[in-house]
């Protein structure tokens, strides 16, 4: 039967955090290797670690955190053997033990209302909000944005998903941090950009209107000013002046065209309008369209591209067919 060893939780979570020595990296793997409850519970351990909110917290916080930890599941450090059953209730012991605090400190890192943080997010709609230190923030649909209790208190740092326009409260002595689950760093210290990591989008897109932003990646980092884009690519920065008059339209509700072609509009609304799935264009055209839409429906701008452009636009279940 396997006989369930104890270890040192810090050698635990140095290993977590990459921080092990090629010594202490073989014991944890050794450790994990001879029993299933050690495996268990090292997997409660990467639960938490892995909580994607804790990495916003400050160090000494998250290190009184791991102390409590450490303390209330009171690991004996002595390897030797021990019975069957001493071992098996021993581990049972551990592992209720480990669900109660995982689950405590995972509610506790990342469930609104529950923790050190907030959380603001939208549904099938656009929405705002205005920061503790009077940064606005507007959201795209199905988007969120969750920030430590004690933002502006020297720690101006925020989690996006999707996408979002901020505009950022100049404070020089407090930078403004934006983080993404793709572990792109945006900061500053006053300017308003917008920032489009949400999952639909193969690249993270970045685009500056006022100010310079500093864009990192994996320890690389890239300086970005007004009138310019980024983006992310084959985990190298592109930095290119900003063609695009629409990547707002979402904020705005304005589409800008200017001598544009059929096919650059048709991929303009497919971003922009969500209930348009897959486009079907069916021949081409050589002619250049002028016009703009505010707060227009699906149905009205099709309409009035079919005049501009002599074609069809047929548009049935989420799925456009243009053609002569």
């Amino acid at each position: 039967m396997e006989e369930l060893e104890t270890i040192k939780p810090e050698m635990l979570v140095r290993y977590l955090a990459g921080e092990s020595s090629s010594d202490e990296k073989a014991k944890v793997e050794i450790w994990r290797q001879k029993a299933t409850g050690n495996e268990e519970v090292f997997q409660e351990y990467r639960q938490i670690w892995d909580s994607g909110f804790q990495s916003l917290l400050p160090a000494d916080i998250k290190a009184a955190d791991w102390e409590k930890i450490r303390h209330r599941i009171n690991f004996r450090q002595e390897n030797h053997r021990i019975g069957f059953w001493r071992t098996f209730s021993r581990a049972a012991a551990i592992f209720i033990l480990m669900l109660a605090v995982s689950s405590a400190l995972y509610t506790y890192w990342n469930v609104p209302g529950f923790g050190r943080w907030t959380a603001f997010q939208t549904g099938n709609y656009v929405d705002s909000l205005k920061l503790p230190d009077n940064s606005v923030v507007f959201l795209n649909n199905h988007s969120s944005l969750k920030y430590l209790r004690n933002f502006n208190q020297g720690n101006r740092t925020v989690s996006l998903k999707g996408e979002g326009f901020f505009d950022v409260t100049r404070d020089p002595s407090n930078p403004f941090l934006v983080k993404s689950t793709q572990g792109i760093d945006v900061e500053v210290l006053g300017t308003s950009f917008n920032l489009d990591v949400s999952e639909k989008r193969e690249n993270v897109g970045l685009n500056v209107t006022d100010g310079v932003v500093s864009l990192k990646y994996k320890g690389a980092s890239q300086r970005v000013e007004a009138g310019y884009s980024a983006m992310l690519e084959d985990h190298n920065f592109l930095i290119v002046p900003t063609v695009d008059d629409n990547y707002l339209s979402w904020k705005t509700g304005e589409l800008i065209f200017s001598q544009s072609s059929l096919g650059s509009i048709v991929e303009t609304l497919h971003e922009h309008y969500d209930e348009l799935d897959i486009v079907r264009l069916e021949g081409q055209s050589n002619v250049l369209v002028t016009t703009t839409f505010k707060d227009q429906s699906l149905s009205e701008v099709l309409e009035e591209l079919e005049i501009h452009f002599d074609k069809k636009f047929h548009f049935n279940e989420g799925v456009l067919t243009i053609s002569d």
